[in-house]
């Protein structure tokens, strides 16, 4: 297999929260004069996010729109604050947690991912991104230096698409003049990302960094990224 184009997803994939969610949500109670329980609060992200994932499986076009892409996080934020026993807060902690990862620094690079986009590119590989991301992905990557590593940027929001259309996935091929055959995709979401990218015809890869997904068929897992170079 010739690959000459690798696609990437963001969340999970490239970056994480340099700042655990969890401390995000006890210091935006404590600005807002509520103490909560730290482990509570780490007990119940967990919950949080199988609430994302109902809503996700419910109706993932929230992703293709600004205002729902945004208010996704809003919406999980205040459903935290109601297993918190502070409903009221909901409204003014899911804002302070959300403006808050509007904020470059806010986030880190795993550290495989600075020596994987090196390798790529040393090999003249060209590299893009699909995420479902806000308006907030370009600044942010920007921000935080990595920029200059990608031939396309496609947020979900910005482009009215979502993954796992695979007209997004289009979309960035037809950016990058690539062939889906060529093509490589790696993320984290078994729907979004693998699904989505074997709709297109593109090459799926899933990086399960807590090795929690069985070897599959129709797609290769990595656990770390330095792992894809070999399957180029």
């Amino acid at each position: 297999m010739s690959i000459t184009t690798v696609f990437f997803d963001v969340g999970n994939t490239l970056l994480t929260p340099a700042i655990a969610e969890s401390e995000v949500i006890v210091q935006a109670a404590a600005s807002l004069g509520a103490q909560v329980d730290p482990a509570l609060v780490e007990q119940s992200m967990p919950l949080m996010y199988a609430r994302y994932e109902e809503l996700y499986e419910a109706d993932d076009s929230f992703w293709a729109d600004e205002g729902r892409a945004s208010g996704i996080w809003v919406d999980l934020y205040e459903y935290l604050c109601g297993l918190l026993g502070i409903p009221e807060l909901g409204p003014e902690v899911a804002r302070i947690g959300y403006e808050r990862f509007l904020d470059p620094d806010s986030w880190t690079l795993f550290d495989d991912v600075i020596p994987t986009l090196f390798a790529l590119k040393s090999r003249r590989v060209s590299i893009g991104l699909i995420s479902n991301w806000d308006h907030s992905l370009t600044s942010i990557i920007e921000g935080m230096g990595i920029r200059f590593y990608f031939d396309v940027v496609l947020a979900s929001a910005d482009v009215g698409l979502h993954k796992p259309q695979p007209e997004i996935f289009r979309l960035a091929l037809h950016e990058t003049e690539a062939f889906a055959s060529e093509t490589i995709h790696v993320g984290d979401h078994l729907q979004a990302d693998v699904g989505g990218a074997t709709a297109a015809g593109i090459n799926p890869v899933l990086i399960d960094r807590d090795d929690r997904h069985p070897d599959g068929e129709g797609y290769i897992r990595i656990t770390n990224l330095r792992d894809l170079i070999k399957h180029l």
